[in-house]
């Protein structure tokens, strides 16, 4: 059985993008990877002491599932839509799954 892979990626906004529109650009994006079928969670983090710097946290079932959100539709557009850019991103394993039950 292979194991879920796990992604944190740090986005920071553009200067000329307004906080709320890329606030909601962000929204939307975790909610489209959440209904990707591979898709076991994603969420967004605002950081406090730089409102325009936020963390998503991704997890999926496997590599054809994280591969498969890279090449989405909802995941080019967003891409495309230059509101931020990535700071960095780390791939790693949950230490325990267990709170996820069935989603795995």
């Amino acid at each position: 059985m292979s194991r879920p892979i796990s992604l944190t990626a740090v986005l920071r906004l553009k200067p000329d993008i307004a906080l709320q529109q890329g606030m909601t650009a962000i929204a939307a994006f975790c909610s489209d990877m959440r209904s990707e079928p591979g898709c076991c969670f994603a969420h967004a983090m605002q950081q406090n002491d730089d409102p325009y710097r936020f963390i998503l946290w991704e997890q999926y079932h496997d590599s054809e599932a994280q591969q498969a959100h890279f090449l989405a539709p909802h995941t080019q557009a967003f891409i495309a839509s230059g509101l931020t850019e990535l700071v960095s991103v780390s791939e790693g394993q949950l230490i325990s799954t267990d709170y996820l039950g069935d989603k795995l």
